[in-house]
């Protein structure tokens, strides 16, 4: 049991926390034509992943798809993973890979701020509070800055603001949840809200002109773009989301959303050591404000006894991701 939480903790940490830098290998370069466009992107990613965890589902047991629950997880396609994804494939063009995951990891507090003020299912400590006011001005440091010249982690403010925008539909998704019916068994669900997300994604990259502008065969086959899109899609989307089921089953709640601040810091290793990018002194600023306030809100919520929809709420993240 020891070794295979470890290898759980490694996944959702080590694989989640490289989707980031995977995505913007194959958006990163798309302002020249040498990438896949970013709306196409996630749209193939997920569309796949979820067709793959959907099989799966039905190979290994019955499946649990009435309209009602298709309807809940379809909604939560929408909020989550189109407009998370969307805004995140996009903004990659334009920060860097390590920022993108530091802002990405205030997801916790954006659900946080939604049970106390919004839905008052929590209630807010002064640790707590001052994690949510720490976060946010993290953000707020990261959005303001600008990096001088085109360096890789020259700092977008509206690529910033987007992600912080996705990072608040996939936090109200998560709090919607709650209330809807959604398919059963978990790989099901998590199957359906990816292979509906991801399908208006293409729609949209449809909508957007991106099929007129895919770049050439040898760029969509190149080595880089199959690579990261197969690391999306089996490591990030699949295996390390299947590792978050078993151990959110397993551990206690607090120590499995380390995640939430191992995966930013995980993401800045490998943007410095695998594609050159640099945070001036103010961005680091910025990034060590956000995940202050990240462990400072964990640290200080007080959770209550866990719900039965507990999986459910905290799809992979890319998460998270």
């Amino acid at each position: 049991m020891r070794v295979r939480k470890l290898l759980a903790y490694a996944a959702i940490y080590v694989l989640w926390g490289g989707s980031f830098l995977a995505i913007r290998e194959i958006v990163g370069a798309a302002a020249s034509g040498q990438s896949v466009p970013p709306f196409f992107a996630a749209g193939f990613r997920f569309t796949l992943a979820g067709l793959i965890l959907l099989i799966w589902s039905r190979l290994t047991g019955p499946i649990s798809l009435s309209p009602r629950q298709l309807y809940g997880a379809s909604l939560l396609g929408l909020i989550m993973f189109t407009c998370l994804y969307a805004g995140l494939f996009w903004a990659e063009i334009r920060i860097a890979s390590g920022v993108a995951a530091v802002i990405s990891a205030m997801i916790p507090v954006w659900i946080f701020a939604g049970e106390v003020f919004l839905l008052r299912t929590q209630r807010a400590t002064a640790l707590s509070l001052t994690g949510i006011a720490l976060g946010f001005l993290g953000v707020v440091v990261l959005a303001v800055h600008s990096s001088p010249g085109a360096t890789p982690a020259h700092t977008s403010t509206l690529a910033v603001f987007v992600t912080v925008a996705g990072t608040i539909c996939w936090s109200a998704g998560t709090l919607l949840s709650r209330r809807l019916a959604l398919p059963r068994p978990q790989k099901a669900n998590a199957g359906w809200q990816m292979f509906s997300g991801g399908f208006l994604l293409l729609l949209l990259s449809a909508t957007a002109g991106e099929f007129r502008r895919l770049p050439p065969t040898a760029i969509l086959l190149s080595p880089r773009v199959l690579v990261s899109m197969a690391y999306l899609v089996v490591a990030a989307s699949i295996v390390a989301y299947t590792a978050y089921v078993w151990i959110i089953a397993h551990d206690s709640p607090t120590r499995v959303s380390s995640y939430a601040y191992v995966n930013p810091v995980f993401a800045l290793i490998l943007g410095a050591t695998l594609a050159g990018e640099r945070l001036a002194p103010l961005q680091l600023a910025g990034t060590a404000l956000v995940l202050a306030g990240v462990v400072a809100t964990l640290m200080g919520k007080q959770t209550p006894a866990p719900q039965p929809h507990s999986v459910d709420e905290e799809q992979a993240t890319s998460a998270s991701r």
